[in-house]
């Protein structure tokens, strides 16, 4: 089963700010005397933990192009720049690391993963996001494991900063069909992390 590893900050806005970036790094940066800031807890909905896709023709293995799996999401959190209005904001810091696996379908050397992160707070959306990377499989190879670029996520400071009030639900943005499919084939699981 997929571990997940959880981050260390809070997040957002009313803006979702989500940048690129290439490193993580620990604690919190802009002050390294302080301690960071808690992170967010992390949930993967199980159906939106894998990504099948096939080429219409069939379910069966023949037919598949792609399938992507999430086996761990890695970040930190720290102090992030103030908000809009002067306010206290916490910068999460999150990557996500998944296994890709070329189909005997497949007629193309890169896979594009699109991928959502969704904000909640008090068990409600606040706001959502989602990205696609495409991965390019060395020739001669049909499963590798690849990891998304950095994302950036600014959310604001509760007064408390070892308490975060927002959960990230993250996971694969797929189709209805490919929802379908993850529903009927795949067990039902819930993944959940929270930094120690």
């Amino acid at each position: 089963m997929p571990a997940f590893r959880r981050l260390a900050t809070s997040l957002f806005v009313p803006a979702f700010a989500v940048l690129a970036l290439s490193t993580l790094a620990g604690c919190d940066e802009s002050n390294p005397g302080m301690f960071a800031p808690a992170c967010p807890a992390t949930e993967i909905p199980s159906a939106a933990s894998d990504r099948f896709v096939y080429d219409g023709r069939g379910l069966d293995v023949g037919s598949l192009v792609s399938h992507a799996q999430l086996t761990s999401i890695a970040g930190d959190c720290q102090r992030g720049p103030k908000g809009p209005k002067g306010q206290e904001m916490v910068r999460t810091r999150i990557s996500l690391a998944m296994n890709l696996t070329r189909g005997p379908a497949s007629e193309s050397s890169s896979i594009d993963v699109p991928y959502f992160i969704v904000i909640m707070r008090d068990g409600k959306i606040v706001d959502k996001k989602v990205f696609t990377d495409t991965f390019k499989l060395q020739p001669n190879v049909s499963a590798q494991p690849v990891r998304t670029e950095l994302r950036l996520i600014d959310l604001p400071a509760s007064k408390n900063l070892q308490d975060n009030p927002y959960t990230l639900e993250i996971g694969y943005q797929l189709t209805h069909d490919e929802l379908d499919y993850n529903r009927a084939h795949l067990p039902v699981v819930k993944f959940r992390g929270r930094t120690q």
